[in-house]
């Protein structure tokens, strides 16, 4: 029996279809996927802001209870984390946060000069910064910054970006571990500058009302410039100061806003904490 020349053989029409309409489904799904992980970091900030503070309170209080678990402190690391609660406590108030939920401090023994904003407005303060920090009004405009973040929503919508990118780099890449911190990262460096700056002279307007004045406005900024003069550019800032608008930058905004507004800079005050 001849089969015929196995050369010639044509798949059947039928096949050929299937295979057509799956490519189409494909790229289809691709694309509401690219579509969807769009519309989430692009309206991340107008959508998720309408979440209730007090929501994400409640989603990250068992982990919170947890860390104040593990990070006990002594009796001076006590005092100083009441001292920086007491601080954050009036400049909530003169900033305008009108949130149901009380901005809470923790304070970690770590030298790194930071602090940064979580979730649930939680804000984490290193020992490194309040060493760092030579009175209180310089303490007192980071802390500023950090409340800014919080009344902002930025939290929730850096991690929901975040969240999008790891996801959409996660798919595309097949790589989930390596991916989920390159994902991260680039929703920091993409994100966060505007953030960053809006929340500079949120706090810069929170130390005018509160202290009458701005003394100590730019001295986290100078203290971190000098800190890392000597270094070359790519060693010059901790990886997590790469993803903030440049130091001098943030420095002559925050000035040409003083100089506009014709603040008066005022007398620091000394800080009630010696490390």
């Amino acid at each position: 029996m001849s089969y015929g020349d196995s050369n010639s053989y044509q798949l059947p029409d039928s096949h050929d279809q299937q295979v057509k309409s799956f490519m189409r489904w494909l790229l289809l799904g691709i694309a509401l996927f690219i579509g969807l992980v769009v519309a989430v970091i692009w309206f991340a900030d107008r959508l998720l802001i309408h979440v209730p503070l007090s929501a994400e309170a409640r989603f990250v209080k068992p982990y919170e209870s947890l860390f104040e678990k593990y990070n006990t402190l002594d009796a001076e690391e006590q005092r100083v984390e009441r001292y920086l609660q007491n601080i954050v406590d009036d400049l909530s108030a003169k900033s305008g946060f009108d949130e149901p939920v009380r901005i809470n401090v923790h304070y970690l023994d770590t030298p790194e000069i930071n602090a940064f904003a979580t979730l649930g407005g939680n804000i984490f303060v290193l020992r490194g910064l309040v060493e760092a920090m030579p009175n209180e009004n310089a303490l007192a405009m980071v802390l500023a910054h950090e409340i800014a973040h919080v009344k902002h929503r930025d939290p929730i919508v850096s991690v929901s970006r975040g969240l999008a990118l790891q996801v959409a780099y996660s798919f595309f890449a097949g790589d989930p571990g390596t991916v989920f911190n390159t994902g991260s990262e680039l929703g920091m460096l993409v994100f966060s500058r505007g953030q960053e700056g809006s929340a500079d002279l949120a706090a810069l307007d929170t130390l005018q009302r509160h202290y009458g004045h701005v003394a100590g406005a730019t001295t986290f900024f100078t203290i971190m410039q000098e800190q890392y003069a000597a270094k070359d550019e790519t060693e010059k800032l901790p990886t997590w100061l790469l993803s903030h608008p440049k130091l001098q930058h943030r420095i002559d905004t925050i000035n040409a806003r003083i100089d506009m507004k014709n603040w008066y800079k005022g007398q620091a005050v000394p800080k009630q904490v010696n490390l």
